[in-house]
């Protein structure tokens, strides 16, 4: 799988070989297609229900140009809910957690960091079905994504204003010495050195972490390489 993905609001696909073989979607996901065969209302109850089957496109001009001998499809995933292939991951990472036993509705509290899209994501999927979200983000990252994530009930808290907070032995003198690739290392430490802080100040916390949990993966080999 291979994807391509700029901003929340500007094109974003997922391309994939097509196989011969025919890909049923998982029992109890029946979404989209649910909706169009149905009889009566066309009309979700629940917006993950939305989440997949976005529009196939097959990208003929670039896979004659590349000299691909297969058939190459873009997914067009600005289609999703939040117009994110993030909303599949958002999803995995949750109902993981819910068949683990791990959350519990109206009593646990979602704790991830994020740069936007994974947070929009989570965010809806959270108010839909009962969690508090609290988003760590870096300062000085969208402030659209922010936005909206307060828009949808989250708590964002905002981390790394200067690189001080990151490391108390970095004056201000040195900041402006440090190459860009220290300063998103040091920027990314303070990020997890907040997650294990809150982990110990925020009651019945689970934190949803995207850089490590297979489930993260496993979204796109459950559902983003099939429907």
């Amino acid at each position: 799988i291979c994807s391509r993905r700029t901003s929340l609001l500007s094109s974003t696909f997922i391309c994939c070989r097509i196989s011969n073989r025919e890909m049923e979607p998982q029992e109890g996901r029946k979404g989209i297609p649910s909706l169009l065969s149905s009889q009566g209302e066309c009309i979700a109850t629940n917006i993950t229900q939305l989440i997949g089957w976005t529009p196939l496109i097959e990208l003929r001009n670039i896979a004659e140009k590349d000299g691909i001998g297969a058939r190459l499809i873009g997914k067009i995933e600005p289609y999703q809910p939040l117009s994110s292939v993030k909303d599949r991951s958002a999803l995995r990472l949750i109902e993981d957690a819910e068949e683990k036993g791990l959350i519990t509705p109206g009593i646990t509290t979602l704790l991830g960091v994020t740069s936007g899209n994974l947070g929009i994501g989570v965010a809806f999927i959270a108010a839909q079905k009962g969690y508090k979200f609290i988003a760590l983000m870096p300062a000085k990252l969208s402030l659209d994504k922010q936005i909206l994530m307060r828009y949808l009930g989250v708590e964002v808290v905002l981390v790394g204003k200067d690189l001080r907070y990151h490391d108390p032995h970095i004056t201000c003198q040195m900041v402006t010495c440090l190459s860009p690739a220290d300063a998103v290392q040091h920027g990314f430490k303070a990020l997890l050195d907040r997650v294990e802080q809150m982990k110990k100040d925020v009651e019945d916390v689970y934190v949803l972490d995207q850089f490590t949990n297979p489930a993260n993966p496993d979204a796109h080999f459950r559902w983003t390489g099939k429907w």
